[in-house]
């Protein structure tokens, strides 16, 4: 594999806010990052809505603040904030603004922050379709427990494979025995398994896959880990479910 090094000040593409402040986005190689500079004053309602048109940020944020404090405020009124040294995992559907007289300085590596801050084109439609949408639902139920909402997103025979030789692979048939694998990795754990979304990826056509990282604990060890889903949807239900793996064997140790 060839080495790959980008400048973000030279290369990369610098998206001006309506005020206060800044986005520099670049890559190199499977790399992308953005910096945003959130200058005193910067709220996302006022200098991100008018670029973007909708009435939240509708960008999933994975990043870092270097600098600085800034308020969250999420669409159902949850507040929290963030401020130099947190990481943050920050779901779309928010308001933010600058907290102090110090610009909020921050970095960013989600798939999602190629589109922060850039207009999109009159009657485009959102970028994750209606099964996109579902299977993101279906993360939220999945880590959440909420097996009544996951029989709605799953068909009655829908059927999940899971690979490699541990006690939690094999094929499950029926919506039933897809719940009782989720508990069993739960049980496996002590209730300390999720798998957290990192990008969703669809043709249109009710086919859909979804990275994510896995944090499990289990016998007083954490594993960390990634893998993907391949979904299938008939109508509006998945049918199927294809699991793979980036660490196959260290995961059948896991759960050996």
């Amino acid at each position: 594999m060839a080495t790959n090094i980008s400048n973000l000040e030279r290369d990369g593409e610098n998206r001006p806010f309506a005020a206060h402040g800044h986005a520099v986005v670049g890559s190199a190689g499977g790399l992308t990052l953005l910096r945003g500079v959130f200058e005193p004053g910067w709220r996302w309602s006022n200098d991100i809505a008018p670029i973007v048109g909708t009435d939240s940020c509708q960008t999933r944020h994975l990043g870092y603040i270097i600098s600085g404090r800034m308020q969250v405020r999420m669409d159902d009124g949850q507040e929290m904030t963030v401020e130099a040294g947190d990481l943050f995992d920050l779901p779309k559907g928010h308001d933010a603004w600058v907290l102090g007289d110090e610009p909020a300085v921050m970095v960013d590596y989600s798939p999602e922050a190629t589109r922060y801050g850039r207009g999109r084109v009159a009657g485009m439609a959102a970028a994750d379709d209606k099964y996109m949408t579902q299977v993101r639902r279906g993360y939220d139920a999945f880590n959440s427990g909420d097996s009544n909402t996951l029989r709605t997103i799953l068909a009655h025979d829908v059927s999940q494979h899971v690979p490699g030789t541990s006690q939690v692979a094999g094929e499950y048939k029926g919506i039933d025995s897809v719940l009782a694998y989720y508990g069993k990795l739960a049980e496996l754990t002590g209730g300390q398994f999720r798998a957290d979304l990192i990008d969703v990826l669809g043709d249109g056509h009710g086919h859909v896959t979804a990275l994510h990282q896995i944090t499990a604990t289990r016998n007083g060890e954490t594993r960390i880990s990634r893998g993907s889903i391949l979904f299938t949807f008939l109508g509006e239900r998945a049918t199927d479910l294809l699991e793979m793996r980036s660490d196959l064997p260290g995961d059948d140790a896991f759960f050996a």
